[in-house]
């Protein structure tokens, strides 16, 4: 039996926008000792059948595909998907067990540091444990790239859980913009992508506005844009939620106790530890460091952003759906 042949109630996806903390949550999540976690598998594996962004009436014809890629992605077991560190020790391995598939990882993230990306990036890392002892367990997987089917995924694996989150605009766009500058990413809106969906028509955001604006406000309308779609998607499903950064900031205990309920995972020490591990570190801030003093990442856009810039971006939110869930700011 592999993972793709579980019931779609032990399957979890964390969706989410790029920089809005979804590397965190999912390291929360991975921390549990029952969660066999898949970190951005669908980077690894693609389908050209599955654009970013799906309309209502298009899920329909999708469906049986969602679902056939959905359970391809579980069983995806290159060193990205699942060497991302820290490393858990987990309630279905065996010490022995354990130690072997963390030195495979280390190994392997040795290799690929010596410039040997290629040769390792495609390599299966055996999971090596027996489903039928372990019926607890959840699979929990991770996207940056998939909030635009996040409706055609809830119906194409019914009983799914999916988790949201949303960073606050100003937050979220000062990342982004800041991961440009060093080269993490290309600075880079695809309006074709943004104005496909019924939330740009709402709104009459077109290509020539679009193009027209300063970056800054361009960022701010696809976050708006992209969540609203999101967020509506999902709307009335009892097998999905939408948490705000901020509050995962804020009350992490609380919060991540209510996903892990949501989820059908109990509360546990090693998860307790590493949510207080990785909201209260003093090391340098890195880019995709997930252990950071979490208040002071949370409140960072205030000296990074311009205030002009930060009047702009909230101009925009103030004309959306999106600014009931940003009460902290003054429209």
């Amino acid at each position: 039996m592999t993972l793709s042949s579980l019931p779609a109630d032990k399957l979890v996806l964390l969706l989410g926008a790029p920089r809005s903390g979804t590397t965190w949550l999912a390291k929360i999540f991975d921390s549990h000792p029952d969660v066999v976690y898949r970190h951005e598998p669908d980077t690894v594996l693609r389908d050209q059948r599955m654009q970013n962004y799906f309309t209502s009436e298009e899920i329909p014809r999708f469906r049986p595909v969602a679902e056939a890629y959905l359970r391809r992605l579980m069983d995806t077991r290159t060193l990205k998907t699942v060497g991302s560190l820290p490393v858990f020790p987990k309630s279905y391995y065996s010490s022995a067990v354990q130690n072997t598939r963390r030195g495979m990882i280390y190994g392997l993230r040795g290799a690929e540091k010596l410039g040997a990306l290629k040769l390792v990036r495609n390599i299966a890392i055996p999971d090596l444990l027996d489903l039928a002892e372990h019926p607890n367990l959840r699979v929990v997987m991770k996207s940056v790239s998939s909030r635009g089917r996040a409706r055609l995924f809830a119906e194409a694996l019914a009983g799914c859980r999916i988790i949201y989150i949303v960073r606050d605009p100003c937050g979220q766009v000062a990342s982004l913009m800041r991961g440009a500058a060093l080269g993490k990413f290309e600075d880079e809106i695809y309006p074709d992508e943004l104005l496909h969906t019924e939330q740009a028509a709402r709104y009459g955001l077109t290509a020539e506005r679009l193009r027209a604006m300063p970056r800054v406000e361009q960022f701010a309308w696809a976050w708006a844009i992209l969540n609203e779609k999101a967020i509506d998607d999902l709307a009335g499903l009892a097998t999905a939620k939408v948490v705000r950064y901020q509050d995962l900031c804020l009350r992490p205990m609380q919060v991540a106790k209510d996903l892990l309920a949501f989820t059908g995972l109990s509360w546990n020490e090693q998860t307790e530890a590493f949510i207080g591990e990785s909201t209260r570190s003093n090391a340098p801030d890195r880019y995709y460091q997930v252990f950071k003093n979490t208040e002071t990442a949370m409140n960072k856009w205030r000296t990074e952003l311009q205030p002009e810039d930060q009047q702009r971006i909230m101009a925009v939110v103030s004309e959306t759906k999106m600014r009931a869930l940003c009460p902290e700011y003054e429209f």
